[in-house]
């Protein structure tokens, strides 16, 4: 059966307390912070991304233009992001990187495949819309430094092919090791920002 954003929304407010004692946010390559709150192998994870006012902690060197194998649909819970979305073909702009994973990182990797870039989607995403990113496709989102943002995300009908990274030919392969956050201010900022969506939520019916 097929699992709607909705339904996530609905878990992480039913669940905030629990999940807020329990898990640890994790640094992400793309420089903000990263929390499973519910995975089923088969069907769905559902993450909550945090964008920290004046904090970020990406990968060296940062090439945020990046696949995913899988459907990601994220819900603005607080904030604004930037959605970036790309078609790409052969060219010299860019070399293709493939991402591989290993207990408490990751690591891209060059390939031979070499791209230009084309933005087809270029949208300010603000607290309470929602948006698709299509698997496979070359996308970043874009946070300012010096604001902040939560988005909540549900990634669907998944691949066993592996994520790509658009970089320069600077070296073969880089590692992230994947390191904590303060799990007091994550939780706390997501707090705020479901109390947000339902103030805002009850504004719109009055």
């Amino acid at each position: 059966m097929k699992i709607e954003i909705s339904e996530m929304l609905s878990f992480l407010r039913e669940n905030f307390g629990s999940l807020s004692a329990n898990l640890v946010p994790l640094w992400h390559p793309l420089g903000f912070v990263s929390c499973v709150i519910d995975e089923v192998s088969s069907s769905h994870i559902a993450r909550v991304h945090y964008w920290p006012e004046g904090e970020r902690r990406v990968k060296n060197p940062d090439w945020p233009i990046h696949t995913h194998t899988y459907r990601l649909e994220s819900l603005v819970l607080a904030g604004a992001v930037r959605d970036l979305q790309y078609r790409v073909q052969p060219g010299t702009e860019w070399c293709e990187y493939s991402v591989s994973y290993y207990s408490g990182g990751s690591e891209i990797v060059r390939t031979p495949n070499e791209v230009d870039t084309f933005a087809e989607v270029d949208e300010l995403r603000r607290s309470g819309s929602r948006y698709e990113v299509p698997r496979g496709v070359y996308h970043q989102t874009l946070v300012p430094h010096e604001q902040s943002a939560v988005t909540l995300v549900l990634l669907t009908d998944h691949s066993s092919d592996a994520p790509k990274v658009l970089g320069s030919k600077l070296a073969e392969r880089y590692p992230y090791d994947r390191i904590s956050f303060d799990r007091e201010r994550f939780w706390g900022a997501i707090k705020e920002a479901l109390g947000n969506q339902l103030t805002n939520a009850g504004k719109g019916r009055s």
